[in-house]
């Protein structure tokens, strides 16, 4: 073989590996220096991208940037939950008088969307400064917390005020409610109406009933090894398990339904050395896989339900399947996957299938 067709061969390689890298979604981790095999990835597929109104008519390929549209399309979303037909979203925009926080509503059945903000429907009697994290609980109550005011709001569809936990201040205990420091991400357990919520500041997992009522409080229990600093996030599995999301010691914490501890893994096992890690949001597929989302890497991080690393899917950028700056992941009984694509102000939407 000439030494020409030589270096053709060699730049076609270079060319194909180069095109393999670009247009993978996922970014396999293993040990391929010393032979050991390579985790095998899990089957996640592109599904579509929620924005604004278009997104619902059959335009979510379209995927031009929001900013041209602030108070009709996604600024900065930062948490996610969804159920049966809807998918909601907190979404701040400076830009929006009186207040920046605002709840979407994509409905997937109707195909629409609807806005809960002070211009449109308007978020009755509080307004959101900083929302942080938001679930629906089995009657339709949209709960969301509010990192800034330290309180978690309960609205109906409608943006009508129904409930509200916590307070700045010390209340009695006949009220039932806790304070919060920080509130943050959430999760909800309509099988036990119960709210769980990530209390950051106060390195606390507070648990309400889906009335109001402040159940208990897990963490700060003097045992080493248990207790957790700046929880961000927090996930609920198949059976009820809680996983909680800590983002000093990067670790994820398993306890059960009742707060007891079970076991707590290393988000260090993911990350390359020298390479910072922040973890912001949580999540737990039907198979018990744990997703953390990194908000510094723009990825998301798998790890087998035993805390064994598996793969970090995603790359920055702004293609489907890429993120910046991903906030809240939330993953629904169907192994639907969203994504808060905050700096892309998108919800990315993927599939899970069991291989």
């Amino acid at each position: 073989m000439s030494s020409a067709m030589k270096k053709i061969q060699v730049v076609l390689l270079i060319l194909i590996a180069g095109m393999l890298t670009v247009s993978g979604c996922a970014m396999i981790a293993g040990k391929e220096d010393d032979g050991a095999p390579l985790q095998p990835s899990l089957n996640i597929s592109f599904v579509e991208t929620l924005r604004n109104a278009k997104s619902l008519q059959g335009e979510s390929y379209r995927d031009a940037s929001g900013a041209t549209d602030p108070a009709g399309s996604l600024q900065h979303p930062g948490s996610v939950y969804a159920d049966q037909f809807r998918v909601y979203v907190v979404d701040t925009s400076p830009s929006i008088l009186p207040s920046p926080g605002r709840i979407f509503i994509f409905d997937r059945g109707d195909r629409k969307l609807t806005k809960l903000d002070g211009t449109s429907s308007p978020l009755d009697e509080v307004k959101l400064l900083a929302p942080a994290g938001i679930v629906v609980d089995a009657v339709g109550t949209i709960y969301v917390s509010d990192a800034q005011q330290g309180r978690v709001f309960g609205y109906d569809g409608n943006g009508k005020l129904l409930w509200l936990l916590g307070r700045a201040t010390a209340i009695t205990s006949k009220q039932g409610l806790g304070d919060f420091a920080s509130p943050a991400g959430m999760a909800v357990d309509n099988s036990k109406n119960r709210i769980y919520v990530a209390d950051k500041h106060a390195h606390q997992v507070k648990v309400f009933s889906n009335m109001g009522s402040h159940l208990f409080d897990i963490g700060n229990s003097g045992k080493a090894g248990e207790d957790f600093k700046f929880p961000e996030a927090v996930a609920l599995d198949q059976v009820g398990n809680i996983h909680v999301l800590d983002t000093q010691r990067l670790r994820v914490f398993t306890l059960t339904a009742e707060g007891g501890f079970l076991r707590s893994f290393s988000l260090k096992n993911a990350a390359t050395p020298g390479v910072s890690v922040r973890p912001k949001g949580i999540a737990i597929d039907s198979d018990g896989h744990v997703y953390v989302v990194d908000a510094v890497n723009n990825n998301v991080l798998i790890f087998n339900p035993d805390g064994t690393f598996l793969y970090a899917w995603g790359r920055t950028g702004t293609l489907p399947g890429d993120f910046w700056t991903p906030t809240g992941i939330f993953i629904d009984s169907h192994d639907v996957i969203y994504v808060a694509d905050q700096t892309n102000s998108r919800v990315q939407v993927f599939q899970y299938t069991k291989q």
